[in-house]
């Protein structure tokens, strides 16, 4: 049986037997902020962080299947706004994609925060930095 979001609490279903049964939201409605953090629909936001970065960061082979699972990864960790725990030398070969395996967006997304990566570290320190 498919569950749905639009599904309200006390709502009863028929399963393919006959038999009814009341569907119930166990998870309260959440705010509408919260809703704009949280990924809900693909279940990307259980994986920690360091799981995470073991995937985008391991970049030998072009493996169908291992090459969309580092799509996605990278995605979600530009989704969350954790570019910045990826290493340099993994976003190099997202920004540089010599084989054409990540697409436009994801090498756009790498130089770019490769860039901002240079800029800071270029920038002379402030007398506030110091």
């Amino acid at each position: 049986m498919a569950w749905s979001v639009e599904e309200k609490k006390g709502e009863t279903r028929k399963t393919a037997t006959g038999k009814v049964v009341e569907v119930r939201s166990s998870v309260k409605e959440p705010s509408a902020r919260a809703a704009m953090d949280r990924d809900l629909a693909s279940g990307m936001e259980v994986l920690e962080l360091d799981f995470l970065l073991g995937v985008v960061e391991d970049t030998k082979g072009d493996d169908k299947n291992d090459v969309m699972m580092r799509r996605f990864v990278f995605n979600e960790l530009f989704r969350r706004q954790q570019l910045e725990a990826v290493d340099s030398k993994a976003l190099k070969v997202y920004a540089v994609n010599d084989v054409n395996l990540y697409g436009k967006d994801i090498q756009c997304k790498a130089m770019k925060k490769l860039t901002e990566r240079t800029v800071r570290k270029g920038k002379p320190a402030t007398e506030h930095e110091v």
